[in-house]
């Protein structure tokens, strides 16, 4: 197969070994800038390194873990106020939010309520420990987050907010006609 041609996902569900895929895919090249793989891995990767450098930054300001300290931040700036909301934004189950709010609770950095306007959403607040943690954290976020933008030309940073909300919309659809062809060789 040549390097520009396409990968058809039909193709590769019906002939290929992982490792045959991995290497395909690897091997497809970006006409644009040269980069090797296709754009959810790229994000994916951009994703882990990001995650990996806020982990590295946060280990220095106590016990909390990453989606613990997004939601301080979050309630702490009033960005959300309440569970549902604050979850969506950091884009954690159910399940799993509940098991880091309880976390924080726990440590002491939060209290919750009862939301007064509707009743099955709890209200969140940073306690003084979780402020004064927050404090001490958002300078060091906002030079983070400085950084990260830097490291964009002005016209990237014009257009990446856009683009990511281009992208996100993008990512609802998922009747592609691959799919009917890799239902249809199953059968």
């Amino acid at each position: 197969m040549a390097v520009n041609q396409k990968v058809d996902i039909s193709t590769i569900m019906r002939d290929w070994s992982v490792k045959e895929v991995e290497e395909k895919l690897t091997n497809q090249q970006d006409s644009e800038d040269g980069l090797n793989l296709p754009l959810p891995m790229l994000i994916s990767q951009v994703n882990s390194a990001l995650n990996a450098q806020a982990r590295a930054v946060l280990s220095h300001f106590g016990p909390l873990n990453l989606a613990q300290w997004r939601i301080m931040r979050l309630v702490g700036t009033g960005i959300a106020e309440t569970s549902t909301p604050v979850r969506k934004v950091i884009g954690l189950d159910k399940s799993q939010f509940s098991k880091e709010l309880n976390a924080l609770i726990g440590h002491g950095y939060i209290t919750t309520r009862t939301f007064e306007r509707d009743k099955r959403q709890q209200r969140l607040e940073l306690t003084q420990q979780g402020r004064d943690a927050l404090e001490r954290l958002l300078p060091v976020l906002n030079q983070r987050h400085e950084h990260l933008m830097n490291a964009m030309q002005p016209e990237q940073r014009a257009h990446i907010r856009g683009a990511l909300a281009a992208l996100e919309e993008a990512a609802k659809k998922i009747d592609f006609e691959t799919i009917v062809k890799i239902e249809e060789a199953a059968e």
